[in-house]
């Protein structure tokens, strides 16, 4: 899979589209905190520019954040020095002993055209119910097939960036297709730039029965918290059974 998302668009998604993950933290943080075990050492799988991790350091927890992106790892450290980061895939990173394992901001959906996502994001879960003890925590969304279409074009801007996406979904293969163009200010002008992201669909009720095969109990929801998340987004709260 091509590197996604490299120096400007790292830098775009930080400055321009922080806030989901930053809406979001309420409602994680409340369930860390309402565990039936003591959350101390949590990974942030997906990690971006650090917000969440961020927010968890804060909150006293012992935090390892995971992206592929190594510009958005350079991002995440200076965002939150005191946690560890690994630049790595979802797929790949060893997870360490934790008692939280969090993939929130659709990070599990990104995957190249000829893989086979159903199997890797089993296996992580699989590898979650492994790394987890008894009560502990994971907690992730995903992008559901179905209605409205996703399809569209969309652009947003700053003092210094903006951002053009053209949106294409495949129902039948269950893929979204994001063609990307950036443009950042470099001294008096502009640097453009294009990233393409497959995006995979998933299915909510295939995934519980991913999740409970590894020994989860699970609760779905369309928001996190008051936080209503986009059209077809779904947020599940898995509990590792003893």
């Amino acid at each position: 899979m091509e590197p996604l998302y490299d120096r400007d668009l790292a830098y775009i998604h930080a400055v321009g589209f922080s806030n989901s993950a930053e809406r979001a933290t309420p409602e994680i943080l409340r369930r860390l905190k309402a565990a039936d075990i003591n959350v101390r050492r949590v990974v942030d799988v997906g990690c971006g520019a650090g917000p969440l991790s961020k927010a968890l350091v804060e909150a006293g927890f012992e935090v390892t954040g995971v992206d592929a992106s190594q510009e958005l790892i350079n991002l995440a450290r200076a965002a939150a020095p005191s946690a560890t980061f690994l630049n790595a895939s979802a797929y790949e990173a060893v997870l360490g002993p934790c008692e939280a394992i969090l993939a929130v901001g659709e990070p599990l959906t990104y995957h190249s055209e000829s893989a086979d996502a159903d199997h890797l994001v089993g296996k992580f879960f699989r590898r979650a119910a492994e790394t987890l003890p008894s009560g502990g925590l994971l907690i992730f969304d995903v992008i559901e097939r179905g209605e409205p279409s996703l399809a569209g074009r969309f652009w947003a801007s700053g003092d210094d960036w903006a951002v053009l996406v053209e949106t294409r979904e495949d129902q039948p293969r269950r893929v979204l297709t994001r063609e990307i163009e950036t443009f950042r200010r470099v001294g008096d002008s502009y640097r453009r730039g294009r990233e393409v992201h497959c995006v995979r669909l998933f299915d909510a009720h295939a995934l519980c029965d991913q999740l409970a095969d590894c020994g989860f109990a699970i609760e779905t929801a369309t928001a996190y918290g008051a936080y209503p998340l986009l059209p077809r987004r779904r947020a599940f709260f898995a509990v590792r059974k003893s």
